[in-house]
């Protein structure tokens, strides 16, 4: 019907496809839903993280150049810091500085939705990248590459969108440890991406441990949504209180201190 161009559009309902499944699902979950403007800019935003992520990576690649890594401690890197910790950073930045501000974020489970819409933006992109660049080695690898992803990459930006609002509507509706909570709500979703990374990239670890992961933090997902809707079936309200912007910075400042001596203690530990 559009020659050339019906495998790229194809290939593209491919990529988007799984994004938008997830996306629904957890739409649906929230039974006050968000105004669908606001989820769509979160979306939208989401996707525009890519462009401060690409700039970063040229500079955090290139500083790793300098650092005369080992092996494992390159791969601890490139998969905490270089990949998790930029891509995590910037859609907590979406969370907190505008989702967090609106006045329909005004219950724990908008938390969730919103962590999820910011995550599944960024994933979006990447998704489609990946599909896209694989059908230079055929259609047929890049149905593979769609499929697995679908089951792996997709759900592992979801789950973390749903670990990063997890933690912050305790941040946010909690009366109690809320500087805890906001550091959980940007270190958690962190250790869990640089976690599928490094299985990735090393190739000391079975690629199986992946599905092991992703199963696992599903299973906890979907007994965080069960709750959080059982809440809203109650009439208890709980006050919002907006994280001040040091304690954001510190919290950030602290993750990536915590990466990098860790990063450090690895190299130490395998090449002393």
């Amino acid at each position: 019907m559009f020659g050339s161009g019906q495998i790229f559009l194809n290939l593209s309902f491919y990529a988007i496809l799984p994004v938008a499944l997830i996306f629904y699902y957890v739409y649906k979950r929230d039974k006050f839903p968000e105004p669908p403007r606001i989820v769509l800019i979160t979306f939208l935003l989401g996707i525009a993280t890519t462009f401060p992520i690409g700039i970063l990576i040229i500079a955090v690649e290139g500083f790793l150049e300098t650092l005369n890594l080992g092996i494992e401690s390159s791969n601890f890197y490139m998969s905490f810091i270089r990949a998790a910790f930029l891509e995590e950073m910037m859609k907590f930045f979406v969370i907190i500085f505008y989702c967090l501000h609106l006045d329909d974020f005004d219950e724990p489970m908008d938390a969730l939705v919103y962590g999820v819409a910011a995550s599944l933006g960024f994933a979006v992109i990447e998704n489609w990248e990946y599909v896209l660049g694989a059908s230079k080695d055929g259609l047929e690898v890049a149905k593979d590459v769609a499929l697995i992803r679908s089951f792996t990459a997709v759900p592992l930006h979801a789950l973390a969108g749903v670990f990063m609002g997890f933690f912050l509507m305790d941040a946010v509706f909690q009366k109690h440890n809320r500087k805890f909570f906001l550091f959980l709500s940007l270190f958690f979703p962190v250790c869990l991406h640089g976690l599928y990374d490094l299985i990735l990239f090393s190739k000391s670890i079975s690629d199986f441990y992946i599905y092991i992961l992703l199963i696992i933090f599903l299973i906890r997902a979907i007994f965080i949504f069960r709750k959080e809707r059982q809440f809203q079936n109650s009439e208890t309200k709980r006050i919002k209180v907006i994280p001040k912007t040091s304690d954001i910075i510190f919290v950030v400042f602290l993750t990536f201190i915590i990466l990098f001596i860790t990063n450090y203690f690895i190299d130490y530990a395998m090449y002393r």
